[in-house]
């Protein structure tokens, strides 16, 4: 709320000069959020990147995919991440709701289900809006190209602080959206997701998009533009020990129970416009070989993430059951 007295009180402050301060300060809270974004297309061209392997899991150009089944790429792209993106061995396993979806269309939800759940999940409505449409397709778009296959997992890495906070997932500094806005479009991801539960709409995801330095690689050209989606988590970060510490430290555990719900919700959501569920992968696995690739998402259970999925499927099955019975009344 405006206050006219910090003016017209104010000591040598002329009447005039109060009111016009008063204009202005009313004009800003009037206008668009967007006008005050930060432009975030990078100002000069990004360094190039030049790749020595394939990465971890074996990318094949020619099929663009990483090596193996759908199951075997998912268990090599959600390995465990480690300080200085140091990654553990492929997962033996997947969890069960994984496992029983991965690369096939088995017990994709209904849309109208889906629809309303999204609604009420007080998403975007782009969210919502989109599930009548596709997904992105690589080589930028190409419609003759393969639809995106791969939903990355990252984490902001930040902000950087020196401690973290009692209140670090409802802080309100942590967890501002608004700080993702872009002025140019040139949003970082799809989706952020803050520690309370709340979504940033980046871009639709059926917009070819790039955060990885792997995609980004010349090898590839825009072959590779379109065919991975990317949602960030927010995850503070502070300095650990040593003169390479910084934003070393993640905190554990690193996300919230809200943020596994949106994870899979919005999982979901890419799914069904895919017509089979995606191969989740982790930012720091994408970027495995790459120099001065990125150590996010630490600390991620994917047991979590997997319990939130499977409450969200029981969610929609529910919400089937019970239009089930009104109809037949």
């Amino acid at each position: 709320m405006i206050n006219a007295r910090n003016f017209t009180g104010a000591a040598g402050v002329a009447p005039w000069l109060a009111g016009l301060m008063l204009a202005l300060q009313l004009a800003a809270l009037l206008t668009p959020d967007s006008a005050f974004a930060t432009q975030c297309r990078p100002r000069r061209p990004l360094p190039s990147v030049i790749l020595r392997t394939m990465g971890p899991c074996n990318f094949n150009v020619e099929t663009l995919s990483f090596a193996g089944d759908s199951i075997e790429q998912a268990a090599c792209l959600i390995r465990p991440v480690n300080r200085w993106a140091h990654l553990g061995p492929p997962l033996g396993h997947l969890p069960e709701a994984l496992a029983h979806r991965v690369g096939s269309a088995e017990a994709l939800p209904d849309r109208a289900a889906l629809t309303a759940l999204v609604n009420e999940s007080g998403l975007a409505p782009q969210f919502a809006d989109g599930l009548d449409s596709g997904l992105s397709h690589a080589r930028d778009g190409d419609p003759l190209s393969p639809v995106a296959r791969y939903f990355v997992i990252h984490d902001t890495s930040g902000p950087k602080l020196h401690s973290f906070p009692a209140n670090l997932d409802e802080n309100a500094r942590i967890n501002n959206l608004a700080r993702f806005r872009c002025s140019d479009s040139f949003e970082l991801a799809h989706a952020v997701i803050n520690r309370k539960g709340g979504v940033f709409f980046g871009h639709d995801f059926g917009v070819p998009w790039r955060s990885t330095k792997f995609e980004r690689a010349l090898f590839f050209g825009n072959a590779l533009k379109g065919l991975f989606l990317h949602v960030e988590l927010i995850q503070p970060r502070r300095r650990g020990p040593g003169r390479r510490g910084n934003d070393i430290a993640a905190p554990d555990p690193g996300f919230t129970a809200a943020q596994y719900r949106l994870l899979a919700l919005l999982y979901t959501i890419a799914s069904v416009r895919a017509g089979e569920w995606l191969i989740p992968a982790f930012h720091a696995v994408i970027d495995g070989d790459v120099r001065g690739g990125h150590d996010d998402p630490q600390n991620f259970e994917i047991e979590a993430f997997a319990e939130a999925l499977e409450g969200i499927i029981e969610e929609l099955s529910n919400r089937n059951r019970q239009r089930s019975v009104q109809g037949a009344q």
